[in-house]
């Protein structure tokens, strides 16, 4: 296995490092702490550096909170983070401004603008919120963007991301250019991104890395409480533990985003502490330390200082440490691995959230260790020394004190020749009798194995021996190591050999094979790899006849499709079940949808019913409508629309009739009235029409009254103006204004022109006008002159006692107040009545009244008939 896989595979399983990141911990931070590891010649070491803030440096944050609504956040997934936003929004400050947008494939906001946490218009987000159906996948890159961009055009001195959801951006997978980009964006805004994980399936490591670039935090959901009647679990005392600690969720979320972050502006560490990861320093959190890991060739000294100048909310911060390199320790050589996988990309996807995210990488690494060292113990198993060789040593450099791994090494250290596969038994022929050679005695050696036990004397030259011995136990390597065979003994000791490591290796493949059949039906992939790695051990073995191989490929490859079957088949059971929780919730969304429906169709109704009861027909039919665009195949609401109108019309013509009945008695009551005769005692006389057209000459003067005082001065003009033209007018292509003058001066009136008025239309007094007039009034020349082309829009008034020249525009402005007499538009003109021996006519006249309108009828039936209750 090689080593690079080995350091970059710990970071996909992040699930065991972050989830104590979440837990609120009481444990006293130090301001900085330098803990090192040396390793061949270099030192790797982790800084942690806690800035020292008082309180919050602002007492308002500008926060987007982030909802996804993909198809994964559904059942009691969506409720609990659903119960968390609720208890994040509950624990805001009251100057904190919130915006709410729901993320799947796309962005969607739920409030138009930022709102106070408590403010109807967050309280009628959420609600829409809630009844959005989760689909799609999640484009989390994108969301990210939409929001550093909302966040950048406030005003607000400390910004934040709350992003709740799994963190799985299957619509856009984030590689280390787009990751980069992101991150760069959220700097540059100066936002923090916190998250809270939930899901069935989470991608912790993209959220860990996205807190700890932008100084955020992380939140993982607890282990989800599902019903179990064994266990005494009911399914709501399972859902009230699972809104128990989303609600703890929230509050801790809402308690992040008061936090203050301090972004580095400058910052200047040690020379002597070399290369630093991340590259660029992350942000500061007043909450948690911040870690920076690093490795150096040169020897760090007894104290090391680091200034770092910060900006946030309340400005710019000078933060200085001064911390103390603790002794190198086993312990710490966790850092290598981590280090390995950080020079890829400069420390970009380090999820190193504080201490204990680092503490929980150190467990992560030892654990894979454990796992890799079982790895090498099955290669010296299957006699790979070299395999075994190379991945104890990577283990013990990141796990020194790891103890199987030194096993492994010793073990195959100290392994003879012949413990060694892939080699062949090679015995060069004896020398011949008469050439003897005088060599001493080879004493064999420890840890050598020789094939031919030597004569006194006598050497053998060309003795190779690299036959294969597989099994080593510890055990079995006390007992080989030293031992002198020779003849036929050894032939029947290595076949014993075989037999025995035959059926080592064939218990050994049971084991497996009963192991991966137990694991089979809850977790297929797992068993699938074990069977591998021991198919590929059974073909990687030397020394194995074909017959025994064969046997036992087939058991494991015949177990192995098994396995596949079994992994499809619980493919297929996962997908049905998602399918019907999902379609359990959908049908549970459905039926509150229709309850709610009901219980408002209800409550539209019974005030359908009081407004019908009140006779506010035209109400109560509008209320019926709104019913009907609730159910539009309802029969209710169709019914109770054409019931309402019939009961309108019903009462308007009931109402009709009424009043039909009254007019008709009061008209032939006035009829019966004109019946009274009446003497001509005293008689009225009409004035001669003479008298008359005196009367109204009179009235003349008052048709209109100005009540405007008018001086001398204009009414000089006015009688001017009315005079007929002294003198002719020939004139042709002169000046407007000469020709005016020529006028005031002959009818002795001023005429004055209105220059800013003409100079809005752009028209000089200079302009040219060709006139010849005679035998008409003034007034009336000049309304002809004013017409002239290029003159359209002039006209002129009279106005402080001059003959303004002005535009007509200006001259509306010019008002007049004058009365007019209006008593006949006001008192209603009533019918003489006749006299004298008219009474027959007065009976005809008042019978043709009946059909002519000498009596009203209400224009407005139903408004007249409304205080008046029907006649039968």
């Amino acid at each position: 296995m090689r080593h690079d896989k080995i350091v970059t595979s710990f970071f996909f399983v992040l699930a065991s490092l972050t989830l104590h990141v979440g837990s609120p911990t009481t444990q006293a931070v130090e301001p900085a702490r330098l803990i090192t590891y040396q390793h061949e010649g270099q030192t790797f070491y982790a800084l942690s550096l806690m800035p020292e803030v008082a309180k919050p440096q602002t007492d308002a944050s500008a926060i987007v909170v982030l909802f996804d609504t993909s198809a994964s956040q559904q059942g009691a997934y969506r409720a609990a983070a659903m119960q968390s936003l609720e208890s994040l929004l509950e624990g805001l400050r009251p100057n904190d401004r919130v915006e709410l947008l729901a993320v799947d494939l796309g962005v969607k906001p739920m409030t138009e603008a930022p709102a106070a946490a408590d403010s109807l218009e967050l309280v009628a987000a959420v609600e829409e919120l809630e009844q959005q159906i989760p689909l799609g996948s999640t484009d989390l890159a994108g969301a990210l963007q939409a929001a550093a961009e909302r966040l950048q055009a406030t005003d607000a001195g400390q910004r934040t991301v709350v992003y709740i959801g799994d963190g799985m951006s299957i619509a856009n997978l984030l590689d280390t250019a787009e990751l980069s980009q992101v991150v760069g964006k959220l700097r540059d805004a100066r936002v923090s991104v916190t998250s809270f994980a939930i899901g069935p399936k989470l991608d912790t490591q993209l959220l860990a890395v996205l807190a700890n670039q932008t100084g955020g935090n992380l939140y993982i959901q607890d282990t989800m409480i599902w019903q179990d009647e064994a266990a005494g679990i009911s399914d709501q005392r399972a859902q009230a533990e699972n809104m128990r600690n989303a609600q703890n969720a929230g509050k801790q979320l809402a308690e992040w985003t008061s936090a203050t972050v301090l972004w580095p502006e400058q910052v200047q560490f040690a020379s002597e502490l070399g290369k630093t990861y991340p590259a660029t320093m992350i942000p500061l959190r007043s909450d948690r330390d911040s870690i920076v890991l690093g490795v150096t060739n040169d020897q760090l000294p007894e104290s090391v200082s680091i200034n770092i100048r910060t900006g946030g909310a309340a400005g710019s911060t000078e933060l200085a440490w001064v911390v103390r390199p603790e002794a190198s320790q086993d312990d710490h050589a966790f850092l290598v691995e981590i280090l390995a996988a950080a020079k890829a990309d400069e420390g970009l996807s380090l999820p190193t959230l504080g201490s204990v995210g680092l503490l929980g990488t150190a467990r992560l690494v030892g654990a894979r260790m454990d796992q890799l060292a079982k790895l090498a113990e099955r290669a010296v198993a299957t006699g790979d020394h070299e395999a075994a060789q190379r991945i104890a040593q990577a283990v013990l450099d990141a796990d020194p004190g790891n103890a199987q791994a030194r096993t492994v090494q010793f073990a195959v250290e100290h392994a003879g020749p012949a413990d060694h596969l892939g080699g062949a038994l090679v015995v060069d022929p004896p020398a011949p009798a008469a050439a003897p050679a005088a060599a001493p005695t080879l004493a064999p050696v420890e840890g050598d194995i020789s094939l031919v036990q030597q004569p006194a004397g006598q050497v053998v030259p060309g003795t190779v021996v690299n036959e294969p011995a597989p099994i080593l136990g510890s055990g079995l390597l006390s007992q080989m190591t030293g031992q002198v065979v020779g003849g036929g003994e050894f032939l029947d000791q290595v076949e014993q050999e075989r037999r025995v490591f035959v059926d080592m290796l064939r218990k050994e493949i049971q084991n497996t094979l009963i192991d991966a059949r137990a694991l089979m039906t809850t977790h297929p992939q797992v068993a699938i790899q074990d069977m591998k790695l021991a198919l590929e051990s059974v073909q990687r073995v030397a020394d194995l006849d074909a017959s025994r191989r064969a046997e036992l490929v087939s058991k494991l490859r015949s177990a192995l499709k098994e396995a596949h079957y079994q992994a499809s088949l619980k493919d297929e059971l996962d997908r049905q079940r998602e399918e019907e929780l999902a379609a359990s919730q959908a049908q549970k969304l459905i039926n509150e949808r229709l309850t709610r429906r009901i219980e408002r169709e209800k409550q539209l109704m019974s005030r359908f019913n009081a407004l019908t009861d009140e006779r506010r027909y035209s109400e109560a039919e509008e209320v019926a409508q709104i019913v009907e665009e609730i159910d539009p195949n309802g029969v209710t609401p169709r019914v109770a629309t054409h019931w309402v109108r019939f009961k309108r019309h019903e009462y308007l013509m009931a109402a009709a009739r009424s009043a039909r009945y009254q007019g008709t008695w009061d008209a032939l009551y006035q009829v019966e009235l004109s019946h009274i005769p009446f003497p001509d005692v005293p008689p009225i006389i009409y004035p001669e029409a003479d008298v008359w057209q005196e009367l109204t000459t009179r009235r003349e003067r008052w048709k209109s009254v100005d009540v405007s005082a008018r001086s001398k001065a204009e009414e000089s003009i006015q009688a001017a103006l009315r005079e007929t033209l002294k003198t002719p007018l020939n004139y042709e292509a002169e000046p407007l204004n000469i020709v005016l003058e020529a006028i005031a001066d002959e009818y002795n009136i001023p005429i004055v022109f209105d220059k800013a008025a003409l100079d809005e239309v752009a028209i000089s007094a200079e302009s040219e006008v060709s006139i010849v007039l005679r035998n008409v009034s003034l007034k009336s020349a000049l309304n002809l002159m004013l017409k002239e082309p290029g003159l359209e829009e002039l006209t002129y008034v009279i106005d402080d006692e001059v003959l303004l020249i002005t535009t007509e525009e200006k001259a509306n402005e010019t008002l007049k107040n004058k009365v007019y007499p209006v008593a006949d538009l006001v008192l209603p003109v009533t019918t003489p009545q006749l006299i004298g021996g008219a009474g027959g006519g007065g009976g005809g006249q008042g019978g043709g009244g009946g059909g002519g309108g000498l009596f009203n009828v209400a224009d407005d039936i139903e408004a007249d008939a409304a205080s008046k209750q029907p006649q039968p």
